[in-house]
C-alpha cells in the first residue's frame, strides 16, 4: 500500500468571507490519510484548467450591506487515485501566490491592492505558506444533487483540520473531473484572525468551490533492462497517440 496525499489546496483557502448564508463546515482533528493500492489508476491534475474559487465579504462601518469580492486560486499539482472509476485517494496542492480577484478586473489598482493584502501576513501569508494542502481521508458515494462526499485534512498556515464537502465526480474516458458544491469554512479555524481596528469588519466565513480536471497517466510495458531514455521515449510515444 502507498500513502497518498490530497494536498489542497484547497484547498487554497483565502482569508476573506463568504457571501453564502451557509454555516461553516464542521472541523475536527486531522485523520489518517486514505491509501491506494499499486493497482489503482492514477490521474494527474491538469493545472491549466483546475482551480479553487473563493468568495468573501466585509461590512463597512455605518453600513448594513455586505461588500463582496470573489476570485480564483490555481493549483500547483495533484494526483488522484481510483478503483472502478471511484476516487479512493489523491493529492492536491494549491499555489496561494496565484490568488486573483475576478470582480475588480476593471480597476487594476484596486485589484492589485486587494490581492496583495490577501497574500500578506494578515491573511494567507504566501511568502511563508505558499502551498496550502488538502489530504483526502475518506470518500463516500452519496445520492442527490451531488454523487460524492469527500473528507480530508486541510492545512493552512501550519494549522491542519479535517473537513467534509460534497462534489460531483466522474470519469469520462481518460479524464476525471471533480466539481464541488460551494462550501463554507471559518477562517478563524485556520489561524486567520485579522480584522481592521476601524472602518470595517471582515466576516469569518469564506466560501470555496473546487474545480479539478485530471488526466489518466500513460501505462506502458517496460522491457526488462530498458534504459531510462528508452522508457521516456516510450512514454512520449504513448502520449502522442
Amino acid at each position: 500500500m502507498k500513502k497518498v496525499l490530497f494536498s489542497l489546496s484547497a484547498v487554497a483557502l483565502i482569508a476573506f468571507t463568504s457571501c453564502e448564508k451557509k454555516e461553516a463546515v464542521a472541523v475536527s482533528d486531522s485523520e489518517e490519510v486514505a491509501t491506494a493500492t499499486e493497482e489503482a489508476v492514477n490521474y494527474t491534475v491538469d493545472t491549466d484548467v483546475s482551480n479553487v474559487e473563493w468568495r468573501g465579504y466585509k461590512i463597512y462601518e455605518g453600513e448594513t450591506e455586505e461588500q463582496g469580492h470573489h476570485g480564483t486560486i490555481k493549483l500547483t499539482s495533484g494526483d488522484i487515485q481510483t478503483e472502478g472509476n471511484q476516487i479512493i485517494a489523491g493529492n492536491f496542492v494549491i499555489d496561494a501566490t496565484t490568488l486573483e480577484s475576478m470582480d475588480l478586473v476593471d480597476s487594476p489598482e484596486d485589484k492589485a491592492n486587494l490581492e496583495n493584502h490577501l497574500k500578506s501576513a494578515d491573511f494567507l501569508d504566501v511568502e511563508t505558506y505558499p502551498s496550502p494542502t488538502f489530504n483526502i481521508t475518506k470518500v463516500t458515494p452519496i445520492e442527490g444533487e451531488y454523487n460524492t462526499e469527500i473528507s480530508g485534512n486541510l492545512k493552512m498556515r501550519e494549522v491542519e483540520k479535517n473537513i467534509t464537502f460534497k462534489a460531483n465526480t466522474g470519469v469520462d474516458g481518460e479524464v476525471l473531473k471533480i466539481a464541488s458544491e460551494e462550501f463554507t469554512i471559518n477562517r478563524q479555524d485556520f489561524g486567520i484572525t485579522f480584522n481592521p481596528t476601524t472602518g470595517s469588519v471582515i466576516k469569518d466565513n469564506v466560501t470555496l468551490s473546487v474545480n479539478v480536471t485530471a488526466n489518466q497517466n500513460a501505462v506502458v510495458e517496460v522491457t526488462d533492462g530498458a534504459t531510462t531514455e528508452e522508457v521516456v521515449d516510450e512514454l512520449q510515444e504513448e502520449a502522442a497517440h
